[in-house]
This record gives structure tokens, C-alpha cells and sequence, in this order.
């Protein structure tokens, strides 16, 4: 009897890491920001005040814009959000409020950085799983055995898979995924 009651307390301990690890491999996608810097050449108008910068979810629905004053030839946008497709244009503006016609207009889809971690077969003493998120985007990989302490243990630019060898060793371990900003 008792071993059937250890064997069951085992297998219940396993379960719940399995489900703490799973948890924390498959996370909901948090989405974040990013920014697009804009550049243009210099309207050569001696009544120029400034320009418009124009953008929005559809061509030629802008539901947002920004003003700037001066002789400036950039612009940064910050804010757009991971996945989404904006749409800009420009207009040039003189003292007097009026403006010029719309630029053309610049197409621009944020590329997603989130990744997503998929457990993978390996041997009983190695976990392993692969990144997948934005081509070409790096990634740290963290390990922690107790949710507070955190520690990297990989950098890798996707896709790529990681393989913990020293899993075996301990009790419990977690894993998680940040971007590396460039």
C-alpha cells in the first residue's frame, strides 16, 4: 500500500510541474510597441511652417497625426502595435494653417517579435523546446527554479531550439523567452 501511495504522490508532483512548465511555455502573447522613424527630403518653400505626419489602420484613413514645426526632415512614431499594418502620409504646412496635398503614401506592417515556445521530444534528463517568433529577431532564454530568480542561459537569434542538459538535476525548472532589442 504504501508504495502505491508514493508512486501516486510522484506522479502527481510531476503532473503539477508538467502543468507549471506548461503554463509558463505556452504564455498568452503580450503584445508590445514599436516605433518607425520616418525621413524625407526638405520642401524648399520659403513659407513653410512645418509638416503633418498622417497614419492610420486603412490607406487613406488616418485617424492619427502628429505636427511638426520647423525645418525638420524625420519623424519617429512610437507606440504602433506588434503585427498591425499602418498607413502614412505627409503634408507640408505654411504659417497660415494651410497645407499641401498628401504625400505618397508609405505602407508599414510592425513585425511581430513575440515568440512562441514549443516543448519538444529529447531524452529523460534534457528538456528542450524551440523559438519561433520574428525571423532574424534575438531572444534570451531565462531559466529560474523558483519564479523569482532569473537567470539567462541562452541568446539566439530565431528560430532556434534550446536544450537544457541539466534538466535532469533539478527538482523543478521554468523557462522564458524575452526579445532583445536592437
Amino acid at each position: 500500500m504504501d508504495k502505491a501511495i508514493s508512486h501516486w504522490r510522484k506522479h502527481s508532483v510531476f503532473e503539477l510541474i508538467l502543468c507549471s512548465l506548461s503554463a509558463w511555455l505556452f504564455p498568452l502573447p503580450a503584445l508590445s510597441s514599436q516605433n518607425i522613424t520616418l525621413a524625407w527630403n526638405l520642401v524648399t518653400n520659403t513659407d513653410l511652417a512645418g509638416y503633418e505626419i498622417y497614419y492610420g489602420p486603412a490607406s487613406r484613413t488616418y485617424t492619427n497625426n502628429i505636427t511638426l514645426t520647423g525645418n525638420v526632415t524625420n519623424a519617429t512614431i512610437t507606440g504602433l502595435v506588434e503585427g498591425a499594418t499602418y498607413y502614412f502620409a505627409a503634408t507640408a504646412h505654411s504659417p497660415a494653417g494651410l497645407e499641401s496635398d498628401f504625400s505618397g503614401e508609405l505602407v508599414y506592417r510592425v513585425p511581430s517579435t513575440t515568440a512562441t515556445l514549443t516543448a519538444l521530444p529529447g531524452p529523460a534528463d534534457q528538456f528542450k523546446f524551440s523559438v519561433s517568433g520574428g525571423s532574424g529577431c534575438q531572444y534570451v532564454v531565462q531559466s529560474s527554479t523558483n519564479l523569482i530568480n532569473w537567470v539567462s542561459v541562452q541568446t539566439n537569434t530565431a528560430p532556434f531550439t534550446f536544450t537544457d542538459t541539466n534538466a535532469g538535476r533539478r527538482h523543478q525548472c521554468f523557462y522564458r523567452t524575452f526579445y532583445l532589442s536592437p
